[in-house]
């Protein structure tokens, strides 16, 4: 079928094409067991179908309809069909007032499923800076659209983050800016805090934070969507530029909200090992300060923000001692080596942390 399919949209005639929006139809709801490589070809024949304009409203219904057929398991080689559908249904909405929500939703959501090297790739050729796609991008956060088209907004933007924060002029004014970071906010808040979740939302609040045009636009009450991220994910993009970048200490000291360098310092107690020497001997005298004036203050144990950071710590290093029960001591497998690195690491982190808690004798 889908062969046939294929065929109506690269030599299309108006019977045919009414034919060929039943089977989609029809297709959209059947469980998928079509090979994703015919989904992913179909999308993209009827995305440059040649149509007279009086049949454009059927090629999107059609490209709508293979859309919905796709799944997590697609594979897309070339993601730019997909921004242009993308970026369609953003027109509508932002500058005809028309309810794209499911269309808009479930291109997000091949997008973040799709290869990262070929998503990222295929946004620099399509320029994700442009109005149209930042306009349709801050709508999809907002409260009233649905929790799954917010969630998938969140988890596309670590795609674009980069391009986005890192531009050379601001891609939205500020009133604009701080209202993408409140219903960003909102979104992290509001949806479940999945390991990919809390990824995404992490590589976006670091990637504002070291960007000048972004990070005073943050609201101090806002960071304490840091709490949410005492666990890490190691394949963080961009997550290792920014943890061993000396001056993002100084921003979030200087923040208005004091718990901002509490949770931040817990951040990188848990990557300690993979911190350059400078931002080390930087996180070690924050965290004597923070000890120091804790034991002026004589606070107990459960008060005490370093043996907050010993427990988020340990917390860590049970779970990666957890999953290495699944392998031998002597075991070669990638992951098992990764785990035992891992675990070298956390234990270096809890050794630095316990010579904070009298004072420091090393």
């Amino acid at each position: 079928m889908y062969e046939r399919l294929e065929q109506i949209f690269k030599n299309p005639t108006p019977h045919d094409i009414d034919c060929a929006l039943e089977a989609l139809e029809l297709i959209s709801h059947l469980p998928k067991h079509v090979p994703p490589t015919k989904r992913c070809s179909l999308f993209c024949v009827v995305m440059q179908a040649q149509m007279p304009e009086t049949y454009s409203q059927k090629k999107w219904k059609a490209s709508q309809l293979t859309m919905y057929s796709a799944c997590e398991e697609d594979k897309f080689e070339d993601v730019q069909e997909i921004l242009k559908f993308l970026d369609y249904h953003f027109e509508l909405v932002t500058r005809h007032g028309q309810s794209q929500d499911e269309p808009i939703q479930h291109a997000l959501h091949v997008l973040v499923h799709t290869s990262k090297a070929i998503a990222i790739e295929g946004l620099k050729q399509f320029d994700p800076t442009r109005p149209s796609f930042v306009r349709g991008i801050s709508h999809s956060l907002q409260g009233a659209r649905p929790s799954k088209l917010r969630e998938a907004t969140l988890l596309f933007l670590p795609l674009i983050g980069d391009m986005w924060f890192n531009a050379r002029s601001p891609v939205m004014d500020p009133k604009q800016m701080c209202d993408f970071f409140v219903n960003w906010a909102s979104t992290v808040d509001d949806v479940e805090k999945t390991p990919a979740v809390q990824g995404a939302a992490l590589t976006v609040l670091l990637g504002m934070v070291s960007s000048p045009l972004w990070c005073p636009h943050i609201i101090p009450e806002k960071w304490v969507l840091l709490e949410h991220f005492t666990s890490v994910p190691d394949d963080l993009q961009y997550l290792h530029v920014h943890i061993n970048n000396p001056s993002l200490m100084d921003k979030i000291r200087s923040v208005e909200n004091p718990r901002a360098v509490v949770l931040w310092v817990e951040i990188l107690w848990l990557k300690y090992a993979e911190l350059i020497p400078e931002v080390q001997e930087q996180l070690e005298m924050v965290t004597e300060e923070i000890a120091q004036s804790e034991r002026e203050l004589g606070l107990g144990t459960s008060q005490s923000f370093i043996e907050q950071y010993l427990s988020s710590v340990r917390l860590e290093l049970s779970k990666v001692e957890g999953a290495l029960e699944c392998y031998t001591m002597q075991s070669t497998e990638p992951i098992a080596i990764t785990l035992r690195k891992k675990a070298g690491s956390l234990q270096l982190a809890i050794r630095v942390l316990g010579t904070f808690r009298l004072g420091r004798t090393v």
